[in-house]
């Protein structure tokens, strides 16, 4: 019986490190008929359409130069700091670094803002889109006609704009559109105008894919104000302990609590 309990345990063992074993042949050769996703790289280079997003700076020469800028500050503040506490180039180290990436930080920040803002416009957009194609105006005319009108987005004005100009010199519409808003990073957007590339490739009618746009759109929009009104709870109840409560302390529970010690010991 022991002979066979330390068998049952050396195969118990020995099967499971080979199920954990990092890179198994299975595994190694499912791995040649479905290649692995690329991840996205950790850290990338400020580009020049979130520079033009941001807008904050025009170039990258600018960049740079705050970036030097706002690394020489916080260098010497690391410095004038870490000296008080003996670890001067240490602070000069930390604060300079930081000096050096945060403008590229509040660049992305903000072109990514001016993208959701451009993404949460989208659905003004659409839904005059479909009103004029809904009375019997076509597709591109009423696209033309109302990029001349402000969505709330300058990125998305931008971008209908672009498509018109280009659509009034002879350029095919839906393709123009969907070729600026790639470059401006609008998914919604270059969505759309394949969807109604592809409709009219297809006699499809344009109308319906506007509609679905539309309904896509009222939905997200209604998922984002639940969302937010979710959070109003939580912001409240915030607000009541951190402005409400201590003046009520302060005002009511400390002033009665020394009250009444008085009256005990006075």
């Amino acid at each position: 019986m022991i002979i066979v309990g330390t068998l049952c345990t050396a195969a118990a063992v020995m099967a499971g490190v080979a199920a954990v074993r990092r890179d198994p042949v299975i595994r190694r050769r499912l791995a040649l008929l479905v290649p692995s996703p690329r991840r996205p790289p950790r850290w990338r280079p400020v580009t020049d359409r979130d520079l033009q997003q941001s807008r904050l700076v025009r170039t990258q020469t600018a960049l740079g130069v705050t970036k030097v800028l706002t690394l020489t500050i916080g260098a010497a503040t690391g410095i004038v700091c870490g000296a008080a506490f003996g670890s001067a180039p240490l602070g000069g180290l930390a604060l300079g670094y930081a000096g050096f990436v945060i403008p590229s930080l509040i660049v992305e920040r903000r072109a990514a803002a001016s993208r959701r803002e451009a993404d949460a416009a989208l659905g003004a957009l659409i839904e005059r889109l479909e009103a004029l194609t809904a009375s019997g105006r076509p597709v591109e005319s009423a696209l033309s006609g109302i990029s001349a009108v402000p969505t709330g987005s300058m990125l998305l004005d931008a971008v209908t704009r672009r498509a018109a100009r280009a659509y009034a010199l002879g350029a095919p519409l839906f393709r123009s559109l969907s070729a600026a808003a790639e470059d401006a990073g609008l998914e919604g957007v270059t969505r759309l105008a394949a969807e109604l590339e592809r409709a009219r490739d297809l006699g499809r009618g344009s109308v319906i894919v506007v509609r679905e746009a539309r309904d896509r759109a009222r939905a997200r929009e209604r998922a984002r104000s639940l969302e937010t009104a979710a959070k109003v709870e939580g912001r409240l109840m915030l607000t009541l302990v951190l402005c409400y409560l201590p003046a009520l302390m302060l005002l009511v529970v400390i002033p009665l609590f020394l009250t009444l010690l008085d009256g005990l010991f006075g």
